[in-house]
């Protein structure tokens, strides 16, 4: 694969709700005192409420099993626009915890609450600081996902590793755009692709997805600081795009250019409603829809390039 210039466009942070449910960072060197709110938020809302809770400068927002949000300020917030949200929608105000909690070391609370699990049909995450044996007939990903997106419990890093496995062919040059931890390129080299190039516009997340890599697959990922004008004119047979449906389409011009004829590329980060929009901007481009999943509110696209121009 080519590799041009290295303009970044912005690939996670346009959308810091899907950042901010898969890790907690909080710092308070002062070592004052945290205020913990907790809200019970419906599946229609908690990306939106995620969302602004994270404009209102949340240290971390940590996203339960159940309907509950918990939220950690240095000063208890406004929550207006929280009520605003659920105002628009015509819901009830939510009960809501408010309890100052002592400050502690969030990246060792956070480890805990992280075990091994399976993922797909053929891999097994372990978190890198566990000792933990992989399952036989199972292929290990160790992974610390640091600050960057990517520790495989997001439905839609499970939906795009799960078509990958569906679609990915043997030798094949597999680009990885918007990386986050690495788990999906280092994924795709377990599979058998014959190269992987992978990028973010995040030099955090590059660093990250360097130590990854070289965890489980030491050299045989390619990592770019940069987004995909940095790739090449037909180089690439299949490209992993788990990022967000706007992205999607404001880059689709770029995905057309470096797919190959019939290259494939696998979308997520599309929440349900979004699906036609991604869609439309794919057919435009003369690519064809060869699978949709969906788990929750989220959907994973599969198209391939057939546009013979």
């Amino acid at each position: 694969m080519q590799v041009s210039s290295l303009r970044a466009l912005r690939l996670c942070g346009e959308f810091p709700t899907r950042k901010a449910t898969s890790w907690l960072t909080i710092s308070n060197t002062g070592k004052m005192p945290w205020h913990e709110i907790a809200i019970d938020v419906p599946d229609a809302l908690r990306d939106a409420v995620i969302g602004e809770l994270t404009e209102m400068g949340a240290g971390g927002v940590w996203e339960s099993g159940d309907s509950q949000l918990t939220a950690y300020f240095v000063t208890p917030p406004n929550l207006e626009s929280i009520q605003h949200l659920f105002e628009r929608e015509g819901l009830a105000w939510p009960e809501i915890k408010l309890a100052p909690i002592a400050d502690r070391d969030w990246g060792e609370e956070w480890k805990k609450s992280w075990s091994s699990f399976p993922m797909g049909t053929r891999f097994f995450v372990i978190p890198s600081w566990l000792d933990s044996s992989c399952p036989d007939g199972r292929l290990p990903l160790l992974i610390d996902p640091g600050q960057a997106f990517g520790t495989g419990t997001h439905e839609s890093t499970q939906l795009t590793l799960e078509a990958m496995e569906r679609w990915i062919q043997p030798e094949a040059v597999v680009f990885d755009l918007g990386t986050g931890s690495g788990i999906l390129a280092i994924a795709a080299t377990l599979l058998g692709a014959k190269k992987v190039w992978a990028c973010d516009n995040d030099p955090v997340a590059v660093e990250v997805a360097q130590e990854n890599v070289e965890r489980n697959v030491p050299g045989k990922v390619g990592l770019m600081c940069s987004s995909i004008d940095a790739v090449g004119e037909r180089s690439v047979d299949l490209l992993l795009c788990n990022v967000t449906a706007d992205v999607i389409a404001a880059i689709y011009g770029d995905i057309h250019r470096v797919l190959r004829r019939p290259g494939i590329a696998i979308f997520s980060g599309i929440l349900n409603f979004q699906v036609p929009g991604v869609l439309q901007v794919a057919l435009a481009h003369g690519h064809v829809l060869l699978e949709q999943t969906t788990r929750g509110e989220w959907s994973a696209l599969v198209t391939q390039n057939m546009n013979v121009g």
